[in-house]
């Protein structure tokens, strides 16, 4: 009669919240496979490849070269110095100390040793002789002069004590003291029995009859409709599990059917293809065309500069006249100036040099 509601009632409560948990749960999920798992690959990359080495570098090389380099070896370096001036130290406290010892004996020990062996021994044994007669005339005067007396004057005091506060003070005790005490003892005893009394049944018996009819009963329901509805959340939550993943599939079974399949069908079928075709007879030619044409139009350009320097050599050639042939020794290699070592022109130099270079000069150009 309880749990059948109770269980309908509370799958119907429980069902929203858990399809918004399962929806959470696959955002989630598809927020960490395409947002934070690339994101942490990147960040983990940067940090060996960029910020990792940086921060070394700012950070932590500085202050392992300070150690390796300066600091561990000036330590080094004074904690050696500091153990030869310790050692060198040492050595004079040594040196010092024998010679304050041979002093010491010689000016203080040997000659206070004689002192106390030849003066001061017998004149401490004479004080000692004439203080022990002094200790027995002063004990013999003390005994009869003091204790006896004393112990005379102390029985008399006793005696005069017990007369006049024990003998008193015992009468007081016993017929006064003791019989007040017995009767506060018997009042109090009664009055604890009394509220005793009051309390088992003015208290107790109220409390435990509450407890009893009322709070027992009642806590014993409380726990049965508690428990059962603890397994029908319990339930609930299963059975809203299910639902929800029924829901979830049915649902990703339409869009799969309406948007992926299409999407995907239009992909293979139509776009790759295009792209494909886009590709192979339109981009690829074009691309190869205009790296042809860029070819021509850089030999275009190196053949003007050709012909212009060539015309810039025959007007100042008609301009200014060839240049005269100095009476000199022929030159090798069919009279072309032989660049130095160190020249930009020289063959090592111009192995190592990959821009290009102008040629060689011919003297009779020059």
């Amino acid at each position: 009669m309880i749990r059948i509601p109770v269980r309908i009632v509370t799958l119907l409560l429980v069902l929203p919240v858990r399809m918004l948990w399962d929806a959470l749960i696959v955002c989630g999920r598809a927020l960490k496979r395409t947002l934070w798992v690339p994101f942490a690959r990147a960040m983990s990359r940067l940090w060996d490849a960029v910020l990792a080495p940086v921060l070394y570098a700012v950070f932590v090389w500085p202050w392992t070269a300070l150690w390796r380099y300066v600091l561990a070896p000036v330590g080094r370096g004074a904690a050696w110095l500091a153990a030869l001036v310790g050692s060198g130290i040492a050595a004079a406290a040594r040196g010092i100390g024998a010679a304050l010892s041979w002093l010491g004996r010689t000016l203080l020990v040997i000659p206070a040793t004689w002192l106390y062996r030849q003066v001061l021994t017998p004149v401490g044994h004479g004080i000692l002789a004439v203080l022990r007669g002094a200790g027995s005339g002063l004990a013999w005067l003390g005994r009869y002069g003091l204790l006896v007396p004393g112990k005379a004057l102390w029985a008399a005091a006793v005696w005069l004590v017990g007369l006049l506060v024990v003998v008193p003070a015992v009468f007081l005790y016993r017929w006064v003291l003791t019989p007040l005490g017995h009767g506060v003892i018997a009042a109090v005893r009664a009055a604890v029995a009394a509220l005793a009394w009051l309390w088992r049944y003015a208290v107790l018996a109220p409390c435990g009859f509450v407890y009893r009819w009322i709070l027992a009963p009642v806590g014993r329901a409380a726990a049965v409709v508690a428990r059962e509805i603890a397994d029908a959340l319990g339930h609930a939550w299963r059975v809203a599990g299910r639902i929800s993943r029924a829901v979830f599939r049915f649902i990703g079974a339409v869009l799969r059917f309406l948007v992926v399949d299409p999407v995907v069908w239009v992909w293979r079928n139509a776009v790759r293809p295009l792209g494909r075709g886009l590709r192979d007879h339109v981009w690829r030619p074009v691309a190869r065309a205009v790296r042809e044409a860029g070819r021509g139009v850089r030999a275009a350009f190196a053949a003007a500069r050709d012909s212009v320097r060539q015309t810039r050599a025959e007007l100042r050639r008609a301009l200014f006249g060839a240049p005269s042939e100095p009476e000199r020794q022929p030159l090798p290699g069919n009279g072309r100036v032989p660049w130095g070592a160190g020249s930009p022109h020289s063959r090592a130099s111009a192995s190592k040099t990959p821009a290009r270079q102008p040629d060689d000069a011919d003297f009779r150009t020059l």
